[in-house]
């Protein structure tokens, strides 16, 4: 099916106004299809003329234009998701009476059965073009309407959507019309789910999941509560116009494919944030911040829209650097550590990928290829890029811009010209030419400092001819650790330098994690750093280190064995969780992993299993570091018999509760060692027959080191299925296992010949998700990519088949480059 193009937006946008939908729906329980009859009414700019619907229906009853019934009794009458609308008036109705079918890949009207009860839930997902697959369409980002929902559902049900719902009768429910939308933020969430209302400023809040996890929710309800109600305040505050779209509601469903969507009123969330079982401070900083990155969007994305997809910055971008922002103004969480750990390295792998692109003005030809670029540069790169234009322009110009934005484009659409327009009308002086450089570009600029008797100079090198300026903090340290200088530079050239007095040991460029650059040291001298790690008292200065010690390694500047030492040697010192957490695990996965010769992995894996049980031992009972310790434990050991031993309740530490997800985890660890068979897998499905417990079973069937195991998850993986997709994410996770590859070798061939066809039968993220999820990154060997590189070259290939294939060679390149270099590389 055709995805559609910008020109053909454009095309269809200078025609149609759309004006309101009416939306009625018939949901039952049962069966793969629910009705839909729906009434359009637009107008068009030239009778006569011609333009086509957006409809993916299992089958259409009747089509009504302007009290005409058109020809087209069945889905036959539709041709690739179009319906053809012909001889348009200058006001016109169209009605359409259809069946859909439900889906089971979190997009369209996604049906999940809770394993736990039986009880059946449903939610709309419409981003990024799945919405024709609920209800009939014109499906693109500048056409906007009101919206009407009616909704006939069992009795017993909860209806919730963007308008207010209203109960008129048992089992029917009335949506109150909503403001403008974007078609792609359209959702319905309906089902027996268990709520939590309150109202704040006025504004009624709700927070919602499936009924077996209403101890759960209730449990987190008062932290995701209070942190929503700090962040309505602070954007009223920031933006100057209160939250445009009624009630707030937010939704934690089943298998859904994003951390969150921000549909105007009713935001829906991955229901793994409502945790079951112990989480950690860090845990609930990162779901506060999606928390605030969605509501955001009711400002950035959902007030005003991009009008097509190569803007997708103009909501992602800003929703990430303000919900960090605003986290870290309002709440306890440390939340740009948190984005320097975790999202900025995700956005410096993307950015140094073969498929990198701009931040802003892509293309995008069509809606399909805009997915792509849903990634860590649009997302964290972007927001670093704000960061740094907030602190070039100041908050008055930066602000004062944004709530002009937003009062000229409400409930419209814009470009990014529009927005540098409010900006410069704000102060703003010379955005064109911050656009070019920082917006229209790829790549990172390095930034090094070297250290003199008197100065510290911080040069930058860019990848290309980009002039990126640069405002940074700049720190220079004694070989204790302390802070012997620090203070802001604005590198506008090629370096710059600052006077300091007394020994350095070590300068670190951008020592506050403001930029978006790589870093680097005089000389490429490591000593200091490893000598300094534990010692700095800064964690986002120990953030920029550990970032840096990622890089080097990515680019072969580093010798993995040395880095591994590196983060080991600072583990004890480390006090924030989240770091320690992205340490080990960087260790456990890359340097333990495909950065490591075949016969140094056990070895590797065993020091780090074995820091991470002095971490455990030190740690005090119940807390963070000793949550944390654990899981790096389980994750990375090798030995059987302590797991074991856990599993039964034995030798565990005082203060550690071997809960429901942190059994699964030993389960999942024991199977992939070949200590559980697939019967004991079933036995602990049995002691927790939830949607978690099947996800996390599914996960360990396919970790299993049996041939019969391998091959029953190949399946799963490859063949035409109703398997929901969160299962097929577990079992690409859990298939390929480096330590046997007498039964993985087989199918990496047949990865590369027969991945590429399940686009037959699958598409959007679960499509590309499975793909790279399943990629095997393991197998750091030059055969392999020469296989991944052929597969790239395939013409015809699917893009997304392309993109997961490019984004998962391209680590296996870099893994090959270092090993080539530090003399490990693996013989043929």
């Amino acid at each position: 099916m055709p995805s559609l193009t910008r020109i053909e937006a454009a095309g269809r946008a200078s025609l149609l106004t759309v004006h309101h939908y009416r939306i009625a729906l018939d949901l039952p329980t049962t069966g793969p299809e629910f009705g839909c009859d729906t009434t359009i009414r637009f107008g068009c700019a030239t009778p006569g003329a011609s333009t086509f619907l957006d409809v993916q229906a299992a089958g259409i009853d009747s089509v009504v234009l302007n009290g005409v019934e058109l020809a087209v009794e069945t889905v036959a009458g539709v041709v690739d998701g179009r319906l053809r609308l012909t001889d348009l008036r200058a006001d016109n109705e169209l009605r359409i009476t259809a069946r859909m079918a439900y889906s089971s890949d979190g997009e369209g009207m996604h049906r999940h059965v809770d394993p736990a009860d039986g009880l059946v839930y449903l939610y709309a997902m419409s981003f990024l073009d799945a919405g024709p697959r609920w209800f009939p369409c014109f499906d693109q980002p500048d056409l906007k309407a009101g919206y009407d929902l009616e909704v006939r559902c069992p009795a017993e049900w909860t209806v919730l959507g963007n308008g207010a719902a209203t109960e008129v009768e048992p089992g029917f429910w009335r949506l109150a019309t909503t403001r403008p939308l974007s078609t792609y933020f359209v959702t319905l969430v309906a089902g027996p789910y268990h709520s939590v209302r309150t109202v704040h400023d006025g504004v009624p809040l709700g927070l919602h999941a499936r009924a077996s996890l209403a101890a759960a929710l209730d449990a987190e309800a008062a932290d995701m509560l209070e942190v929503t109600r700090r962040f309505l305040d602070r954007y009223h505050d920031l933006f100057g116009i209160r939250y445009p779209f009624g009630e707030y509601h937010q939704a934690f469903v089943p298998d859904f494919n994003a951390g969150a969507m921000e549909n105007p009123g009713c935001v829906t969330f991955r229901d793994q944030y409502v945790f079951r079982s112990a989480a950690t401070s860090g845990e609930r900083g990162v779901r506060a911040a999606t928390i605030a990155h969605e509501m955001a969007h009711m400002w950035f994305g959902d007030l005003v829209t991009m009008r097509w997809w190569d803007d997708l910055w103009l909501n992602e971008s800003f929703a990430e650097y303000l919900a960090y922002r605003v986290c870290s103004e309002v709440t306890d969480y440390p939340a740009w550590t948190d984005f320097g750990i975790q999202r900025k390295s995700w956005g410096h792998v993307a950015d140094q990928s073969p498929s990198t692109h701009p931040v802003a003005g892509n293309g995008s030809d069509d809606a399909a290829s805009a997915l792509a670029d849903f990634d860590g540069i649009s997302y964290a790169k972007g927001a670093s890029v704000l960061k740094q234009l907030a602190a070039h322009v100041g908050d008055d110009v930066f602000l004062g811009g944004l709530r002009s934005y937003f009062q000229r484009h409400s409930f419209g659409n814009a470009e990014l010209a529009d927005l540098i327009r409010a900006w410069t009308d704000a102060g703003a002086v010379d955005l064109d030419n911050w656009a070019v450089q920082w917006l229209r570009t790829t790549g990172l600029d390095t930034l090094s400092a070297e250290v003199s008797d008197s100065a510290v100079t911080v040069t930058r090198t860019p990848p290309d001819d980009s002039h990126r300026p640069h405002t940074v903090r700049v720190a220079a340290y004694d070989g204790a650790g302390a802070v012997i200088a620090e203070r802001p530079v604005a590198l506008d050239g090629i370096s710059v330098s600052m006077p300091v007095f007394g020994p350095v040991r070590l300068a670190v460029p951008d020592s506050a994690d403001d930029t978006w650059a790589k870093i680097r040291f005089g000389g490429g001298d490591w000593a200091p750093v490893a000598e300094l790690l534990p010692r700095i008292a800064n964690p986002l200065t120990r953030v920029v280190l550990h970032n840096s010690i990622r890089d080097a390694v990515r680019d072969a500047d580093l010798d993995p064995a040395a880095a591994l030492d590196m983060l080991l040697d600072a583990m004890p010192a480390e006090t924030v969780q989240p770091v320690a957490t992205a340490a080990l695990q960087f260790a456990t996965e890359q340097l333990a992993g495909p950065y490591a010769p075949p016969a140094e992995r056990a070895p590797r894996r065993a020091r780090i299993a074995g820091v991470a049980r002095g971490l455990l031992a030190g740690a005090a009972a119940g807390s963070d570091a000793q949550l944390g310790a654990a899981r790096a434990w389980i994750r990375v050991c090798d030995a059987g018999e302590p797991l074991r031993h856990w599993l039964d309740g034995q030798d565990v530490p005082a203060g550690l509760v071997i809960d429901a997800e942190l059994r699964w985890l030993l389960v999942i660890r024991l199977a992939a060692l070949g200590e559980l068979s697939g019967a004991d897998i079933d036995a602990e499905l049995d002691r927790d027959k939830c949607t978690s417990g099947v996800l996390h079973a599914t996960r360990a069937r396919a970790g299993l080191p049996t041939a019969g195991a391998k091959a029953a998850a190949w399946r799963m993986l490859v063949e035409p299925s109703d398997v929901p997709a969160y299962e097929l994410y577990a079992t690409a996770a859990g298939f390929f296992d480096a330590r046997r590859p007498d039964l993985t070798d087989p199918y990496v061939a047949r990865f590369f010949d027969e991945m590429p066809a399940t686009a037959r039968h699958r598409h959007g993220w679960a499509l590309a998700h499975v793909v790279l999820a399943a990629f095997p990154s393991a197998a750091a060997s030059p055969d392999v990519l020469t296989l991944a590189d052929v597969a790239i070259a395939r013409p015809g290939l699917d893009p997304a088949v392309r993109r997961s294939f490019v984004d998962g060679a391209d680590p296996l390149r870099r893994a090959i480059a270092s090993l080539n270099r530090y003399g490990r590389v693996p013989k043929p």
